[in-house]
């Protein structure tokens, strides 16, 4: 077998708690879903609502805080500046965060613990926003580790950088154990 463990992902429950049926009337049309909030929003939700394993319910009002979350990552990209001479004068919060984040995300993607490791990225982002600008890397480094879960912005906000190569052909960013 190539897989080292099998993992069995939870059901997504419906809106009234129960298992989707047809035959109950309770099945959540996903192009719709998507078509409103954006395939992203969708891809996040599902994984932000709980642990992978776990039966979760669905309820689409959620999507909207995710979707928050993604308009708010798009407008970060106005704050972002070449600023890396500041970095190295004055270890910020925001260096030391970066760097806790970059830790987290990977370890919780190993795990398949994709609900805290968005967390964390939303802990970032909020972080990111109370600042007067955000350095070219900090930003290369959230949208790498954003890119697992909303592939189609990172993508675009990774172009907008005038990078020419996709952000998922990049290395996987690392983190200093010291910060």
């Amino acid at each position: 077998e190539p897989f080292l463990k099998l993992r069995h992902p939870g059901t997504i429950l419906a809106e009234d708690g129960r298992k989707m049926s047809k035959s109950l009337g309770n099945v959540i049309n996903p192009d719709e879903v998507v078509a409103q909030y954006g395939a992203d929003a969708v891809r996040m939700y599902e994984m932000f609502v709980g642990p992978l394993a776990d039966a979760k319910p669905w309820n689409t009002k959620n999507i909207v805080g995710i979707k928050r979350f993604l308009e708010k990552v798009w407008r970060l990209q106005e704050k972002v500046g070449d600023f890396e001479h500041l970095e190295a004068k004055l270890l910020s919060s925001l260096e030391i965060l970066r760097h806790k984040t970059i830790k987290k995300v990977g370890e919780d993607i190993q795990t398949f613990d994709f609900n805290t490791a968005i967390s964390q990225l939303m802990i970032f982002a909020n972080a990111m926003e109370k600042e007067q600008v955000i350095s070219k890397n900090a930003w290369k480094s959230f949208l790498l580790l954003l890119a697992p879960f909303a592939p189609h912005i990172t993508e675009e906000l990774w172009h907008c950088l005038g990078e020419k190569e996709s952000v998922h052909a990049q290395t996987w960013p690392l983190h200093n154990p010291e910060l």
